[in-house]
């Protein structure tokens, strides 16, 4: 699958003279849900009329476009609204944790048809966890064929697979083959992506809003929205914030194999390998007993004040409008305050101004954010210029 568009969302009435392609034509038609008349198509573009009608008709013939509702009472024919056919489309969204792998089949409009929650075990070779994984989502299709995957990651993703994934839980996972092998047994195109940067695309809620979303389980991920561009770096890793080295950490080996990471004193990982809690056997279990175990409520707010410590620096340097936490660890109550109040004692006061610290959506937002990836994807201009191509040639 070809990389998705880094910008989330549309952006209001196009200017004149935007689309140039059918490709291009039908981003225009995805900006509007209520859909254009062909009247605005031709005011929107300057096109000549034949080139519009052209364009639009290759549009209908792949399925790509339909006509709707009229768009308003008049007397005469009204004029009928052509919108992006996102009818009977179907994303499959599949996130992969340490412990659990959550899917769920959404349609285009973000509503969610079907979930299955399974156990699997991140540490055990690719090629069984990858087959109990697509067993489940095959149950969870009864048949249907999705046009496109997104699977979210623990892990830094780059699309073109130059970075290594030595020090990450995923070190002995070869993701090319990951794509290759759900591409071909679930005969779509599939899009990878890190799970927390996912979470900050399902957490966008204008077009345009710049926000840091934190995924606190685990590990700690965190992921980058600028003015509704999702932010990677030069490659993919962008946004792990848990390797970030505090002084609070010094001589606590982190998984990654460096020492002082906030990872190693801030993440589920950390708490749950605390001698003191060796009672809980789980990250779950663990995180329920916050309400009735003093020491952990004291230790999960210890790492909320750590987390907060490290954005602090994050909220200074990009001055986002919102932070939303989520992860099992990170939607804790006393995990949160401990970190919002870190930050405003930290960071410096304009930075500050009107920023919204709060809980992310944790059940939904990653799911929400791979799809949007995958349908910006999926019918990118330089995409839908391809499948035009092929489907005349």
């Amino acid at each position: 699958m070809t990389e998705p568009r880094t910008l989330i969302g549309g952006s209001g009435q196009p200017p004149a003279g935007l689309a140039t392609r059918a490709g291009d034509l039908l981003q225009l038609l995805r900006s509007s849900p209520a859909g254009y008349s062909r009247a605005d198509l031709l005011e929107f573009t300057g096109m000549a009329r034949s080139t519009l009608y052209e364009r639009l008709d290759a549009l209908f013939a792949a399925g790509l476009v339909y006509e709707s509702t009229p768009l308003r009472a008049q007397r005469g024919r009204p004029p009928r609204a052509l919108r992006f056919d996102d009818r009977n489309k179907l994303v499959l969204c599949i996130e992969i944790g340490h412990t659990h792998a959550g899917l769920h089949l959404l349609s285009l409009s973000r509503d969610i048809v079907a979930s299955a929650r399974v156990p699997v075990d991140i540490a055990e070779p690719q090629e069984k966890v990858l087959n109990h994984v697509i067993h489940v989502a095959l149950q969870l299709l009864e048949g249907r064929q999705p046009v496109g995957a997104g699977v979210g990651l623990p892990a830094p993703v780059d699309p073109l697979h130059r970075l290594g994934l030595e020090r990450s839980i995923l070190a002995h996972w070869d993701l090319q083959g990951l794509q290759e092998t759900l591409e071909a047994r679930l005969d779509c195109p599939v899009l990878l992506e890190n799970d927390a940067r996912s979470m900050a695309v399902g957490e966008v809620r204008d077009p345009l809003e710049s926000l840091v979303a934190v995924k606190v389980s685990t590990g700690i991920g965190s992921g980058i929205i600028v003015r509704g561009a999702l932010v990677r770096g030069a490659h993919g890793a962008a946004g792990d914030i848990g390797h970030v080295r505090i002084p609070e950490a010094a001589g606590r080996r982190c998984r990654c194999g460096r020492d002082g990471c906030l990872a190693a004193v801030a993440s589920g990982r950390a708490l749950l390998a605390a001698p003191q809690f060796a009672a809980y056997g789980t990250l779950r279990q663990l995180v329920d007993a916050c309400g009735r175990d003093t020491a952990v409520r004291a230790a999960v707010t210890e790492a909320g004040r750590l987390l907060g410590r490290a954005l602090a620096a994050t909220v200074g340097t990009l001055n986002p409008g919102r932070l939303a936490i989520g992860g099992l660890v990170g939607v804790l109550p006393d995990f949160l305050a401990a970190c919002r109040q870190q930050i405003l004692d930290d960071a410096f006061e304009p930075s500050l101004m009107d920023l919204e610290i709060v809980s992310a959506d944790s059940r939904t937002s990653t799911a929400v954010g791979l799809c949007r990836l995958v349908e910006e994807s999926l019918y990118a201009p330089e995409r839908i210029e391809q499948l035009l191509s092929d489907r005349t040639g």
